[in-house]
């Protein structure tokens, strides 16, 4: 070796002269573990074996509960197994019941805002001007046509909800103003509407999922098989044997359907505990407060073994120190809650489920539109749309924007989507 050269470093191992026997070996990192041989190595098997078979949580879903419930200490058992729920994967959560559905109840407002965030905002015309979630609401409006071949098709809008904010001044206070690309396109979503031969329902002081609430009632009881579109959880309670609720999990593509019993495999309540539910565990999109420390866990631990909220709350000394100080507390700020989740479902509105009848969608009014949004595959579609059976148009105490021929709204132009 030349003078000055560095002679060349090796790592020491275990088998290295360089440990005298007794002395502390070095840990060595995972990956560079000696894997067993021979009999220990059939034993090492065994044991992974049935490892693989020991059930375990899902660690995002638990990760999820324990930042809300936080963990549960022995002495803070509420009595009661919880109810084993399963995520939407594991339900198969198919559109076979959406598929009877004669009508469809959309919640406007919701579609729009998710057709916005699931599409990228650089989807726009030539000229520059946003068409994001114009193309997922139009996409949804043209599945519901073409794939389930409904008899009739309403869709609610959003006013400002008076009742609601007489109860609580910070309801949805925390809510994001609407994005400004999203406002661009919004006067063009009720139009749409009618050029598919659907409804437009909006009536002034109430929210779209009390009018929505209503109608699925009204449907309900006179046996008509009715479909809810929206992804909001409130929604839920709405469920029953003739009504389900169709939910975009990831965009506008993919759908599932709820019936009573995959309510209840899923969340572990049944429909008409939803509010109860929501009334104990909050809900941070609408500003519904609940009771602080519990989730969606102790929620349906609690509604499972007491069956609502005011049972929980008069037994609420059968529960833990903490827990129940939390529910003594705020016993009326969760009264509340449940009252601002629960949906109207008695508005006097002058509309029949029963004549809320499909018009056959104007084509010639559809291509005007899809080319004026550069729709292209869209366009090559609307020949494969069903004409319906005509019927007179049901006239609602609302607003029904008419749209007759050749006057297609301009659509201006942008310079840039900044």
């Amino acid at each position: 070796m030349r003078s000055g050269s560095r002679r060349p470093f090796h790592r020491p191992t275990l088998h290295s002269p360089t440990y005298r026997r007794g002395a502390r070996a070095p840990r060595l990192r995972r990956g560079n573990r000696r894997l067993p041989r021979g009999r220990a190595a059939a034993r090492f098997g065994a044991r992974a074996a049935r490892r693989a078979t020991w059930p375990r949580p899902a660690g995002a879903l638990r990760k999820m509960a324990e930042s809300r419930d936080g963990p549960s200490p022995s002495d803070d058992s509420v009595g009661v197994a919880m109810p084993k729920t399963l995520t939407g994967a594991e339900l198969q959560l198919d559109d076979g019941p959406a598929r009877d559905a004669e009508l469809f109840l959309v919640d406007g407002n919701n579609l729009a805002y998710r057709a916005f965030f699931a599409l990228p905002e650089e989807l726009a015309t030539t000229e520059g001007f946003p068409t994001n979630a114009l193309l997922g609401f139009t996409n949804m409006l043209f599945k519901l046509l073409s794939d389930y071949r409904p008899k009739g098709v309403a869709v609610a809008w959003d006013t400002r909800a008076v009742h609601r904010h007489e109860l609580s001044e910070d309801y949805k206070s925390e809510r994001r103003p609407m994005p400004d690309l999203l406002g661009e396109q919004f006067p063009y979503f009720r139009p749409i509407v009618e050029a598919f031969g659907y409804r437009n329902l909006e009536f002034e002081g109430w929210e779209a999922d009390d009018v929505i609430a209503t109608l699925a009632t009204r449907a309900d009881e006179l046996g008509i098989k009715t479909c809810v579109v929206s992804t909001d959880r409130d929604a839920f309670q709405l469920v029953s044997e003739n009504v389900c609720l169709m939910m975009t999990p990831r965009g506008v593509a993919d759908v599932h359907v709820y019936t009573p019993e995959r309510v209840e495999a899923r969340y572990g309540v049944r429909p008409d505990q939803v509010p109860d539910f929501i009334g104990l565990k909050g809900d941070t999109s609408d500003n519904i407060p609940g009771v602080p420390g519990i989730g969606d866990k102790t929620a349906g631990q609690l509604i499972a073994q007491y069956g609502s909220l005011e049972e929980v709350l008069e037994h609420a000394e059968e529960l833990s120190p903490a827990r129940r100080k939390n529910l003594t507390e705020h016993a009326e700020q969760a009264r509340q809650s449940k009252e601002l989740a629960t949906m109207r479902r008695d508005l006097e509105l002058d509309c029949d489920p029963a004549a809320l009848v499909l018009e056959p969608p104007d084509r010639s009014q559809l291509r005007e539109m899809f080319r004026k949004f550069e729709f292209r595959g869209l366009l090559s579609r609307v020949d494969q749309l069903d004409e319906a059976v005509p019927a007179m148009p049901i006239r609602a105490e609302g607003t029904e924007v008419a749209w007759h021929e050749g006057e297609l709204p301009e659509v201006r132009g942008r310079s840039s989507l900044a």
